[in-house]
């Protein structure tokens, strides 16, 4: 026993002699001889370094400045410092255990990888002052921080736990970043980003994140993400911007944005910009579509916003999403010299407005106006709006066959529905309006008002009031849209109602002045063109007084209904006028069938008659017949369907 325990105490003397031998060699000059000579004969890899420092003070830490390893004909790596900080509970576990790996000052690239390590884990591992280059991804003046690291083969290690980074410009495939910042913590698959930033065209972005990967599904959570002066100029970066999201996003990856804030934001492109704009999002679930969301909200807002040809200022929009509805809390904005606002609610087939008011607005009208209204409108089945109220208004359509300025509109509704079913009309309220001023076709209007209303489907115009400078125009009508066919009465008087209607409003070859006297009844099936075709009836009277041809000499209206088309003239206007006279107008219609007796027209030295009759069931049996003569001419002019046929008998007696 005596023996056995000297020889314990003589190897624990000599284990602490060889232990103070090598500590006082590690504070000698040899110290970067010792461990270079130990690395290059007890492991594989070639190692050098300018000088290696420790210290008995910090006894578990090793500086190494400018180390060199390499591993074969692999290229070497190179640093400007490394420090290690070993675990003493680990000296003797298999593999290479340390509490802290700081490397300072170096380059990763595929002309220089890390090489292939041995088994190594840390509790910490810091990268200061490095550049991080491959074909995805560049890190420049980088910092990082990994809790709980390890070496695996053929890769850049794993670790668990909190990662901190920082690298004035990163650049993932073709997007620059500048100012990267990061503080988040990795577990698994889950990660979860306590806070970032970064700098990109001219914004910053910031945020807290987190993405959680099972087997077959991901989800990204935007618990916040602010955007801070985002300037788009090109529409190829929003192109781009989808295409890397399409392939960063996998398909089975859900994105949930808790809060997305854009603050003060330009977007300038073809068809579209906003300046200065201002946007926040809560709530919202990706790639649900907006009538998926379940308490979602939005609101908008900008100091400009250009649509196409439309520029609205100060626009502002608040919208909150539940499942298959949209709620319009309010919206706004100042446009066309004018202010509009409303409020209501939006589903898949309804658009169901509580407000709608419009202040002041001069809208010269495009000229597809009413097709791109109709295709609008087409987006829902059912329209309807609780309140309107229209003040001040002008409305122009310069480039439309049948041009028109309406000024001073005032118009005011209540309970309006204006679609059913997807069948427009007015099937329930009451609604009136008026202008100061109109004009169609250059007929001019002094203070024109309408007034309706609608009870189940049972609509009534109830007064039509067109003023004109010397005459008046009146109607009442009525249509029952609840009954098949929808039927309809029209009851119109006008009293010294401007001729100049026949050809600026009918487009009739007849350029005259004066004034009209007109009594019309008609009644009939509106649902469809067919219906209407075989239920029209009414009848037309109407006296001519006062005729006059306007700029234009009875030898001038004889050469244009002369010609092969009978819309052209070419003549230059009269400085005068010439006196006409006409018979009484009667127009009757009986199911369908219209029938015009004989008018006849005199001047000076010309007379004329028209006639005709057509089926609207038919057009191709419509004959529409003109018999004028002037002196020893005679003119003949028949509309059958699309066909014109045109007979001149000059005085010599031939017709051609």
């Amino acid at each position: 026993m005596r023996l056995a325990g000297k020889l314990i105490a003589t190897f624990i003397v000599l284990l602490l002699l060889a232990l103070t031998i090598l500590l006082t060699l590690l504070h000698t000059q040899y110290t970067t001889a010792i461990i270079r000579y130990g690395i290059n004969t007890l492991s594989p890899y070639a190692f050098d370094a300018r000088h290696i420092h420790y210290t008995i003070t910090e006894p578990w830490r090793l500086t190494i400045e400018q180390p060199n390893f390499s591993l074969g004909q692999e290229p070497s790596f190179h640093a400007e410092q490394l420090d290690l900080w070993f675990t003493p509970t680990e000296l003797l576990s298999p593999g290479w255990a340390f509490n802290s790996i700081l490397i300072a000052g170096f380059r990763l690239s595929p002309e220089t990888p890390l090489p292939n390590l041995p088994a190594i884990r840390t509790n910490r591992l810091a990268l200061t002052d490095f550049e991080f280059v491959t074909p995805e991804l560049t890190l420049k003046e980088g910092q990082l921080q990994l809790d709980n690291w390890h070496s695996q083969p053929q890769s850049w290690g794993s670790f668990s736990g909190d990662i901190q980074l920082s690298a004035t410009q990163a650049r993932w495939q073709q997007v620059v970043l500048k100012n990267v910042l990061l503080d988040g913590t990795r577990s698994y698959q889950n990660w979860k980003m306590h806070g970032f930033s970064f700098d990109w065209h001219q914004a910053n972005l910031s945020g807290q994140a987190e993405y959680q990967s099972k087997a077959d599904t991901s989800t990204l959570v935007l618990h916040q993400l602010t955007v801070s002066g985002l300037q788009i100029q090109d529409g190829k970066q929003i192109a781009t911007l989808k295409s890397q999201f399409e392939q960063l996003i996998s398909p089975s990856t859900s994105i949930d944005i808790r809060r997305l804030d854009i603050l003060d934001s330009s977007i300038e492109l073809a068809d579209y910009t906003i300046n200065s704009g201002n946007l926040s999002l809560h709530n919202w679930h990706w790639p649900a579509s907006p009538w998926q969301q379940h308490d979602a909200y939005l609101s908008l807002g900008a100091s400009t916003v250009r649509w196409k040809n439309t520029v609205l200022d100060d626009p502002l929009a608040e919208l909150t999403f539940s499942p298959q509805q949209i709620n319009i809390e309010g919206m706004s904005a100042r446009l066309l010299d004018g202010y509009v606002q409303t409020d209501g609610t939006v589903t898949p087939d309804t658009l169901a407005l509580n407000q709608l008011t419009i202040n002041s607005i001069r809208w010269f009208l495009p000229e597809q106006w009413l097709t791109e209204l109709t295709a609008h409108s087409r987006y829902f089945d059912n329209i309807s709006l609780t309140s309107l109220d229209i003040g001040y208004a002008q409305l122009t359509a310069p480039h439309s066959q049948l041009p028109f300025q309406l000024s001073g509109i005032n118009a005011s509704g209540h309970d309006l529905v204006l679609k059913r079913r997807g069948k427009a009309g007015l099937w329930q309220g009451k609604l009136h309006a008026s202008a100061g001023f109109a004009s169609i076709n250059s007929i001019t209007m002094v203070e024109p008002f309408i007034e309706m209303n609608s009870q189940a489907g049972q609509w009534q115009l109830t007064k039509l009031l067109i003023p004109f400078r010397n005459g008046l125009l009146e109607a009442e009508a009525t249509l029952d849209l609840h009954r098949e066919g929808q039927p309809w009465q029209l009851a119109l008087t006008a009293d010294s109602m401007p001729a100049s209607i026949l050809p600026k409003w009918l487009r009739l070859s007849l350029p005259v002045s004066g004034a009209m006297d007109i009594g019309l009844t008609a009644s009939g099936l509106a649902q469809h063109a067919t219906g209407l075709a075989y239920s029209l009836d009414g009848e037309l009277n109407g006296e001519l007084r006062q005729l006059q041809l306007d700029k234009q000499t009875t030898a001038q209206l004889w050469q244009q209904w002369s010609q092969r088309n009978v819309s052209a003239s070419s003549q230059h206007p009269a400085e005068g006028h010439s006196p006409l006279t006409a018979s009484s107008l009667s127009v009757t219609a009986d199911r369908g069938r219209i029938t015009v007796e004989p008018v006849v027209l005199k001047g000076e030295d010309f007379a004329a008659t028209l006639q005709g009759h057509w089926d609207l069931a038919n057009p191709d049996k419509q004959l529409i017949q003109l018999q004028a003569t002037q002196g020893c001419k005679v003119l003949s002019r028949d509309w059958r369907g699309d066909q014109q046929q045109l007979s001149l008998s000059p005085c010599d007696g031939n017709s051609i």
